[in-house]
């Protein structure tokens, strides 16, 4: 983030921040903003009030988590825990969002990032958060005023995503928005994940490093251009359990209905002859 940014954003909250906001907590968050969170950047119309003619477009800034409206106490923990955002429920689509709107962003999210020196990983919310950056350092007032053309990016190597200290907790995030816990017709017990676009290929195979310590097979896009990995083998389910369960790994826990799959694909495992005698489970007893 660039350093201007500094002269901008609250302190106060920094010095005053609860407890259970930490780097952790934080990462977690990202990690769920990076996977099922968007950062709007758009035009808000202006009119003035006496003629109503149309004057220059002010900006339009916020930041949304959409889900499930089975997640709604997922989100309350987050709006609770952040002391932030406002939900809004969408009752057609049945999904509910939590929405930062810019005073949030520039008083909370952005001090919290930039005082634990974290980062968005995915390609999309890294491209919008630098246009967020590039509007508040400079002070723009007006959509017509913006004058931004995005900056290169290259993807982070997969072996320098795992040396992040951060990493594990933000792919606890990820997985609450992307991943899934499973059980096949077969019976073959699966953690699957996936992300979109070759860009985005090199978070696939870290976190592939991070949970199993080996790097992925080659994994080929779909014909959404997702790239998905997906852990079956008993050595490998046995490092799922482990890297998910924050008792052993001291990650940050799963929240929400993804707590709810993985509890459910842990009591589907233990009945299983296929799984039940993994270390893991003699570990844990």
């Amino acid at each position: 983030m660039n350093k201007n940014i500094n002269n901008l954003l609250d302190k106060r909250f920094l010095t005053n921040k609860p407890d259970q906001i930490t780097k952790k907590f934080m990462a977690m968050f990202l990690g769920i903003l990076d996977g099922d969170g968007y950062i709007e950047i758009g035009p808000q119309k202006q009119y003035n009030k006496k003629t109503k003619e149309l004057v220059k477009s002010t900006i339009r800034i916020r930041i949304v988590i959409r889900l499930h409206s089975r997640d709604i106490d997922l989100l309350k923990f987050l709006q609770s825990t952040l002391k932030a955002g406002s939900l809004s429920k969408l009752v057609k689509e049945n999904q509910v969002r939590l929405i930062f709107y810019k005073s949030d962003i520039v008083n909370i999210i952005l001090p919290l990032i930039t005082d634990f020196n974290l980062k968005f990983l995915t390609y999309n919310r890294n491209i919008q958060f630098l246009l967020l950056n590039h509007i508040i350092n400079n002070r723009i007032i007006n959509w017509e005023d913006i004058n931004y053309i995005n900056p290169k990016y290259d993807s982070i190597p997969s072996f320098n995503l795992i040396k992040l200290s951060w990493f594990s907790d933000w792919v606890v995030g990820f997985t609450i928005a992307e991943g899934s816990f499973g059980i096949k017709t077969n019976l073959s017990a699966f953690f699957s994940i996936k992300q979109k676009g070759e860009i985005n290929y090199e978070i696939i195979k870290a976190i592939c490093l991070i949970i199993t310590g080996r790097e992925s097979y080659i994994i080929k896009p779909d014909s959404a251009d997702c790239y998905q990995l997906t852990l079956t083998s008993k050595n490998d389910i046995n490092k799922v359990l482990y890297f998910f369960t924050s008792s052993y790994s001291n990650n940050y826990p799963l929240l929400g209905y993804k707590l709810i799959q993985f509890n459910i694909w842990i009591n589907n495992l233990k009945i299983s002859n296929r799984y039940k005698k993994i270390s893991f489970f003699s570990s844990s007893s």
